[in-house]
C-alpha cells in the first residue's frame, strides 16, 4: 500500500470512527429525551390519579351534605369539578407533544391549581356538615337531658340518641362508606327521632304537654343539678308536673325533699 492510500485509509477510518461518536451521542441524547419524557408522563399520570383521589373525596362530602343532610350543594363544589374537567380533558397525544415540548410542567401546575380549588370547596363542605352536625348535636342532648328527667335512660329513645350521636361523629366521616348506606341509616334513625316527637327537648315537651315557664325552668335546673328542693315549687308548678305521668313518677323519685 503506497503512502498516499495509506493516508486515505487513515482519513476515512477517522471520519468513520467521527460519525460512529455522532451517531452514539445522538444515541444517548435521544435516550436522555426519551427517559425524561417518560419521567415526566409518570409524573402527570401520578398527579392526575392524586387529583382523582380528591374528587372522590369532595363528592363523598357533598353527598353527606345534600343527599343525607338535605342541603343545597355548594358553588365551590361545581366550580371544582368544572375545573377538574377542563383538566383532565386531555388526550395522549397532547400529553406527549407536551412531553416533547417539555410543556409538562405547565400541565402538572394546571393539576396543581385543580387540587388547590377542589381542597378548598371539601373544606367549605365540610364546614357546611359540620353545621348540620352541631345542630343535630345540640337537639340530641337537649333530648337526652329530658329523658333523664322521666325516667327514659335505657330506653330504646335513649339508644336512638346514641345511635344518632355516632352517626354524627363517626359514620359521616368515614370515606369508606357508601352514600346510600349512610342515607338509608340516617332516614331509619330520623324516623324513629320523629316517632318520638314528645322528647325531642324542652321547647317540643313544653308544648306537648302546655306547661308553663315556671315549670320548665324547675326542668331545667333538675336536669343540670340532679335534685330540686321541695320548698321551692309552687303548688301551681307542682299541680302541672303531676298532670304529667312521666313526670308524675320522676318527681316523686327524684326531688330530694329534705
Amino acid at each position: 500500500m503506497s503512502e498516499s492510500q495509506f493516508e486515505d485509509e487513515l482519513e476515512r477510518k477517522i471520519e468513520e470512527i467521527g460519525e460512529k461518536a455522532d451517531r452514539a451521542e445522538r444515541a444517548n441524547d435521544l435516550e436522555a429525551e426519551i427517559r425524561r419524557a417518560k419521567d415526566n408522563i409518570g409524573d402527570l399520570g401520578r398527579e392526575l390519579s392524586s387529583l382523582d383521589s380528591s374528587v372522590e373525596g369532595l363528592l363523598f362530602y357533598d353527598g353527606v351534605l345534600t343527599s343525607v343532610f338535605g342541603g343545597d350543594r355548594l358553588d365551590e363544589v361545581d366550580r371544582a369539578v368544572r375545573r377538574v374537567r377542563e383538566v383532565s380533558d386531555i388526550t395522549d397525544e397532547e400529553v406527549l407533544s407536551a412531553a416533547e415540548d417539555r410543556r409538562t410542567n405547565e400541565i402538572l401546575q394546571s393539576v396543581e391549581d385543580a387540587r388547590e380549588v377542589v381542597r378548598h370547596a371539601r373544606s367549605e363542605t365540610i364546614d357546611a356538615i359540620r353545621e348540620h352536625q352541631r345542630e343535630w348535636e345540640g337537639e340530641i342532648e337537649s333530648a337526652r337531658d329530658l329523658n333523664q328527667i322521666i325516667g327514659g335512660a335505657g330506653s330504646d329513645f335513649e339508644e336512638v340518641l346514641s345511635d344518632m350521636d355516632a352517626f354524627l361523629n363517626e359514620s359521616i366521616w368515614d370515606e369508606d362508606r357508601t352514600l346510600s348506606s349512610l342515607e338509608s341509616r340516617w332516614d331509619n334513625l330520623t324516623d324513629k327521632w320523629e316517632q318520638n316527637a314528645g322528647k325531642h327537648g324542652w321547647d317540643s315537651f313544653q308544648e306537648e304537654h302546655g306547661l308553663s315557664e315556671d315549670a320548665m325552668d324547675i326542668l331545667k335546673r333538675f336536669a343540670e343539678e340532679g335534685s330540686v328542693r321541695l320548698n321551692e315549687l309552687s303548688v301551681e308548678v307542682i299541680k302541672e308536673m303531676k298532670g304529667v305521668d312521666d313526670l308524675e313518677s320522676a318527681i316523686r323519685m327524684e326531688i330530694d325533699t329534705r
